[in-house]
């Protein structure tokens, strides 16, 4: 081969490795560009807004929900929830207006003003709720619950939850958090009240059930009032309608009743009479005797009758007498 040969050869060797590594340079740029780029995209999810961060100072606006690109290390995206969203409080002691204890626990329903993200964030950081929230509603319920007695505290429940709403709600709208509602989820006592609440409370129900009690025998005390009074009228009532039947009764015997009653009792059997000294004579009625006594008077009778004759006979002889 010749020398000019030889020559071309060793000129492209030495311009080989140039090229490889002309390649790999732009394959690591493109590389780092791509990931420059993934890394510099911002997705806003809804019910966020978006808070910039450029080199360390939060900027004063914020991004809506959307797809956003934003130079990577210079500035970053941070997600702020706008929506609401609960918040459970810690316990808190307080006192009732006699200075007993009181144990609250409770909920918060709240939401962040989307315009008002950014300086949030800027001031109280992405954990405002531990920092801020706790706080205040710690101040307002030992400020409230004082101004009740510890027996109207239960039963004035929604007027305390309403009070500290309005006040919470007051004191957390300079930060741009929104309260939507309270909520107390349990109130608890002393140990030594809460027995003494029991006690009341069994001393009540027994009060009450004997109020039951006496309250039923009054009903039935009243039943058998009732009853009795009922008993009575009946009586009464029957009594009057005797009377008035046997006033009707009375009212209504004439002798011509009498005289049909008799005929309708008659046998049938002619009287019979009995002789008496003078002119009296008496007439003997059939009795409730048998009927084999009433035969043997009815055969003695006849037998009598002429012994009566001649005492009717001597009366014109006996006339005399008185003219001497």
């Amino acid at each position: 081969m010749s020398k000019s040969s030889f020559e071309l050869m060793d000129g492209g060797r030495r311009r080989m490795p140039r090229v490889a590594g002309f390649g790999l340079v732009t394959m690591v740029v493109i590389a780092a560009i791509v990931i420059y780029g993934f890394l510099s995209i911002h997705i806003v999810q809804p019910g966020s807004v978006g808070v910039v961060v450029q080199l360390g100072q939060v900027q004063q606006y914020t991004l809506p929900p959307g797809f956003y690109i934003r130079p990577w290390i210079f500035q970053s995206v941070v997600s702020f929830e706008t929506r609401v969203r609960p918040h459970a409080f810690k316990e808190i002691d307080a006192s009732s207006k006699e200075y007993q204890s009181v144990k609250l626990t409770g909920s918060l329903n709240f939401s962040v003003e989307p315009n008002r993200a950014a300086e949030l964030y800027s001031r109280l950081g992405s954990d405002f709720a531990d920092r801020v929230i706790d706080a205040a509603f710690t101040d307002i319920i030992k400020e409230i619950v004082p101004q009740y007695g510890v027996t109207e505290i239960l039963g004035k429940r929604d007027e305390i939850r309403t009070k500290t709403k309005e006040l919470l709600a007051g004191n957390l709208s300079r930060y741009g958090i929104m309260v939507d509602d309270v909520y107390l989820t349990q109130i608890a006592f002393s140990p030594e009240y809460t027995a003494a609440i029991e006690a009341k409370q069994v001393a009540a129900q027994q009060v009450e059930q004997q109020r039951q009690i006496l309250e039923q025998k009054r009903v039935q005390a009243d039943q058998a009032e009732a009853e009795a009074l009922g008993r009575a009228r009946a009586v009464i009532a029957e009594a009057d309608g005797q009377a008035q039947a046997n006033r009707k009764l009375a009212d209504s015997i004439s002798p011509v009743l009498i005289e049909y009653q008799r005929v309708q009792k008659w046998d049938g059997k002619l009287p019979l009479y009995q002789g008496g000294q003078g002119s009296e004579a008496s007439v003997l009625l059939p009795g409730p005797s048998s009927s084999t006594s009433v035969s043997s008077s009815s055969t003695q009778a006849p037998a009598a009758a002429p012994a009566a004759a001649p005492a009717r006979a001597a009366a014109p002889a006996a006339s005399p007498t008185p003219a001497r």
